[in-house]
This record gives C-alpha cells, sequence and structure tokens, in this order.
C-alpha cells in the first residue's frame, strides 16, 4: 500500500518576512482563487456541455444543462446533501477521488430510454432493476471519460470503481472536495448531478501548489520560528503546605515559612515545566536569578 502525498499549500516563510495575512473562513474554504477558479470552472463548463450532449443523445431526449461555478466542501458534506434516491459513481481520480451523484429517477429515466420505453414514470422510480443499474452504470462510465477531453486535459481521466446506491466506506468523507453541480431540464422537469473531485488533485493540475522546498531550508526556518516564540519563564520555591486555618487566621504582616531550604538554589520552569536551577539576584533596582546549573530536564 502506498502512502498517498498530500501537496503543500503555502510555503514556510522564514522568521521576521513580511507577510500579506487574510481571513480565512473555514466553513467555505477558498482553495482555488482567482485566474485558477475562472480556468477550472470554464473546464467544468465545457465538461457539462459535453455531459448535455451525451444525454441527448443515449436517452433521444433534448436535454438542457447549467453548470454551476465549483466551491470546495467535503465528500461527506455532498454526500450528505443527496435529496432522495440516489445512486454513486466511485471512481479513482489520480491520486485521488471522484464521486458522480445521479438522482435514481434520471437513472431510470436514462436506462428506460435506451431500452425504447418512454420513461413517463422514471420520476416515480424507487428501485432500479438489474439491468437498468447496468445500463445507469454504464452511461455514468462514458460520462465520467469525457472529463479529461472535455477539459483539454487540465483534469485526469477517472476510472470508475463502484457503481450503487451508497458510496464505499473506504471513501474519505472529511476530505476536501472541488463540487460542481449540473441541473438538467428536460420537458419542464429539472434534476441535478453532482460531481465531486478530489481537491489536491485539481490543485495538483492547477499547478496551484507551492514549489518544493529544501528539508533543509524547512527545517532552518521552523527552527527560527520556534526560537522566536514567546514563553513564560518563572521562578519556583519548593511547594508549601499549610493548613485551612493558617490561610484563613492571615493577617497583614504575618510570616508563612516556607518548606524550601535556604541553601537550596530555586527552579527555573519554561511554561510551568523544570529547566534549570538558579539562585535568587538583583539586576539594579529589579529582583533577577542567578542561573546555577541545568537539572537534566533541557535538551
Amino acid at each position: 500500500m502506498t502512502a498517498r502525498t498530500t501537496p503543500a499549500r503555502a510555503l514556510v516563510h522564514a522568521p521576521g518576512e513580511a507577510l500579506d495575512v487574510q481571513p480565512y473562513d473555514f466553513e467555505s474554504p477558498e482553495l482555488i482563487t482567482g485566474e485558477d477558479r475562472d480556468r477550472l470552472d470554464a473546464a467544468l463548463e465545457g465538461w457539462g456541455r459535453q455531459l448535455g450532449m451525451q444525454i441527448t443523445a443515449k436517452t433521444r431526449a433534448v436535454v438542457d444543462v447549467a453548470t454551476t461555478p465549483s466551491r470546495v466542501q467535503t465528500f461527506g458534506a455532498v454526500i450528505a446533501s443527496a435529496e432522495g434516491p440516489t445512486l454513486w459513481a466511485t471512481a479513482r481520480f489520480g491520486s485521488g477521488r471522484a464521486l458522480y451523484r445521479i438522482p435514481l429517477a434520471e437513472a431510470s429515466y436514462w436506462a428506460a430510454r435506451m431500452l425504447g420505453a418512454a420513461g413517463d414514470r422514471a420520476g416515480q422510480a424507487t428501485g432500479i432493476t438489474g439491468v437498468e443499474r447496468g445500463l445507469a452504470r454504464a452511461a455514468a462510465a462514458e460520462h465520467l471519460a469525457e472529463l479529461q477531453p472535455a477539459t483539454s486535459g487540465l483534469l485526469p481521466l477517472p476510472s470508475l470503481e463502484a457503481f450503487g446506491a451508497e458510496p464505499p466506506a473506504s471513501v474519505d468523507r472529511d476530505a476536501q472536495a472541488v463540487v460542481v453541480v449540473i441541473g438538467t431540464l428536460r420537458k419542464g422537469e429539472r434534476r441535478q448531478l453532482a460531481l465531486a473531485l478530489d481537491v489536491d488533485v485539481v490543485l495538483e493540475r492547477l499547478g496551484a501548489v507551492a514549489p518544493k522546498q529544501d528539508a533543509a531550508e524547512v527545517t532552518h526556518r521552523i527552527g527560527g520560528h520556534l526560537a522566536m516564540a514567546p514563553v513564560e519563564v518563572a521562578l519556583r520555591f519548593a511547594p508549601t503546605r499549610v493548613g485551612p486555618d493558617t490561610v484563613l487566621d492571615l493577617a497583614p504582616g504575618d510570616l508563612i515559612p516556607l518548606a524550601h531550604p535556604a541553601d537550596r538554589p530555586l527552579v527555573i520552569t519554561l511554561d510551568g515545566q523544570p529547566v534549570l536551577s538558579a539562585a535568587a539576584g538583583g539586576n539594579g533596582d529589579r529582583l533577577a536569578c542567578v542561573v546555577v546549573d541545568s537539572n537534566g530536564a533541557l535538551r
């Protein structure tokens, strides 16, 4: 089993480098913007037109199609948004996956028309026969096969893996996908097909990933960021335990004897973790400490 490589979407910048930081909406991520989005939407619109011509040729009934602008959401959201009985074509898409969502009524109509029937009862379909399923699967495979030529090679050729009422459990519901919805209009009846493509594969094909950085340079820059990260440093005495009666009887001027021996160094903590030993001292008019030695916790 080969490990899947996810392309990096951002460079590791050098510490102190000026950055143009923009707000990010995690519920509606915009991983593809500008010219890349225009190029992708134009390519998918071309596939939608080809899809309409294929359906018209197969069913011998004119169908108008309208393609929505692409958006990014999870495969799980695409699956959950299906309305009514649905068939799913799952395909290998480069190093990722593609999902093609077909309403059961639409698949039944395709099969009925290919078998010579009128297809008038397809809208009432609640199930599908083995023959109809085979015809719908073949049609879905042909539609997906048009993705590469219709987009002028921008997107890879999907390879159909499964076809059924539910997507395989192997589809990662949390993975991000580029989703395009194709609306069909035939004799006043509207239905919606949808195609979800692994966003990492799409970004790779668009060339919208950051250039590969040298591993040593990345390590050096990350180390620089860590060195500049603020941390809390404190000087700590050994804990002293007292009873509630002592605390309740405290008054201004009272002394609390500490359990810390006078000849024992204090402990320097880094974000609550002991790292060094130190003696109390001063620096001008401010308190300070003099590092004595490491307690072995520092690496």
